[in-house]
């Protein structure tokens, strides 16, 4: 791994176009936090939310406040973090034992809404004891009425029990988390084979259930939802368990790349889904490609880290930093476009590429110890994941993408 230090991270973004699609940025969100490890585990969660503003003068209203208080006041550029102690806690199996077929989901009010006053990045983070997992949440504005359900991934002590055991998190069920930003009830149902369907009011958010004998492709709702993939301790090494966690793209119907980042495939298998199909495959070192009508999410202990299309690739991303962690950004790339990346105002001046085999792409890891790091390309487009490490488990996440556009808006923000 390669170390850069004192990153400089200027970014005045009045000056990038408003037309400019940004796909990562908005003015409304909506935050969970999973249960992590277990409700009754005696420590207590430290589940923080990231606000990055890309403009000055920009007011943050958090509900309910964090410990920090707000509304709060950012500058552009700045990136700060808020405790918060809401978590959504157990899921109540009463709720599938007791109820009619409609009433199948388990409903909870512990979402917290973000306002701002201007475009922003969110992203979040849940520790607990070495439990570690952070994601990037998408606006309310660019939230989908369609997604794709992942298969559940064999994991060897939670998954492979046979029977599901319900009071003990780790052998228990992966949970699909559906959340309602809009002001009105929407109607979701679970379809494609076995169908389950519900109503979530407004602000609130429902768990449910997810094996693999469940034969259901997709999650649809009358309304925009968020929808994330979970489980709050599943097995991973040396007799520990551990939050799985990852919020699920919008669902596209059309054949997409995915090229895999060689330092994550080790022990990786590839989650697919699509319109008619839910299954995994083993990552093939003779190919670090997969390709999908729908969803890929590479899955390996600790990790959940939802994988990044080629034709959904960009020029300018936001990576934070989690103090006291292995902090690392990866960066994939065309073979012929490693030229013009940089970091913060440095260009990116390494030779330690890895061929991503089968593919034109290569792909470098970078160690960061800034607050937050600027990643843009001048000329061409990249994928890049912030991806951490504690106690040989991972954790990360797709990084916020700021720009899709490479080129001289980049250029002239650093440089104003």
């Amino acid at each position: 791994m390669t170390r850069t230090s004192g990153l400089v991270f200027l970014l005045l973004a009045a000056q990038i176009p408003a037309s400019q699609t940004l796909t990562s940025t908005g003015k409304e969100f909506i935050v969970v936090f999973p249960e992590n490890i277990a409700y009754y585990h005696p420590s207590s969660p430290e589940n923080k939310i990231w606000i990055t503003a890309l403009h000055d003068d920009t007011v943050i209203t958090i509900s309910p406040s964090p410990a920090e208080g707000s509304p709060q006041n950012l500058t552009a550029g700045e990136t700060k973090s808020f405790k918060m102690t809401q978590e959504l806690g157990k899921l109540d199996f009463n709720n599938y034992l007791n109820s009619a077929p409609f009433e199948v989901f388990s409903i909870s009010d512990k979402t917290i809404n973000i306002t701002s006053s201007k475009d922003v990045v969110v992203q979040a983070i849940s520790i607990k004891k070495r439990s570690v997992q952070s994601a990037l949440v998408i606006p309310a504005d660019k939230l989908s009425m369609k997604y794709f359900l992942p298969p559940v991934p064999e994991i060897e002590g939670t998954t492979d029990q046979g029977v599901l055991v319900v009071n003990v998190t780790e052998r228990g069920p992966f949970r699909l988390i559906i959340i309602n930003p809009s002001n009105d009830t929407v109607k979701v149902a679970i379809k494609g084979g076995d169908e389950i369907s519900g109503d979530i009011k407004s602000g609130k958010v429902a768990q449910i259930w997810v094996t693999n004998t469940l034969t259901s492709q997709f999650v649809e709702a009358d309304k925009p939802v968020a929808v994330f993939f979970s489980h709050p301790c599943a097995t991973q090494y040396d007799c520990t368990c551990g939050l799985l966690h990852a919020m699920l793209p919008p669902a596209k119907n059309r054949t997409m790349n995915f090229p895999v980042p060689p330092v994550l495939a080790e022990q990786a298998s590839i989650l697919l889904s699509d319109q008619h199909f839910r299954g995994y495959e083993s990552f093939k070192s003779y190919s670090a490609v997969v390709q999908s009508a729908g969803t890929a999410i590479l899955y390996q202990p600790s990790l959940l880290l939802t994988l990044i299309p080629e034709e959904e690739f960009g020029s300018c991303f936001v990576v934070p930093f989690i103090e006291n962690k292995k902090n690392f950004l990866i960066i994939v790339v065309h073979k012929e476009h490693k030229d013009g990346i940089h970091v913060g105002k440095v260009p990116l001046n390494i030779a330690d590429w890895q061929e991503l085999k089968g593919t034109d792409y290569v792909s470098m890891n970078l160690s960061t110890s800034s607050p937050n790091t600027f990643v843009w390309h001048n000329s061409s487009t990249m994928a890049v994941y912030f991806v951490g490490n504690e106690n040989n488990t991972w954790f990360g996440n797709p990084a916020p993408v700021v720009s899709v556009t490479p080129g001289k808006e980049a250029h002239s923000v650093l440089n104003s």
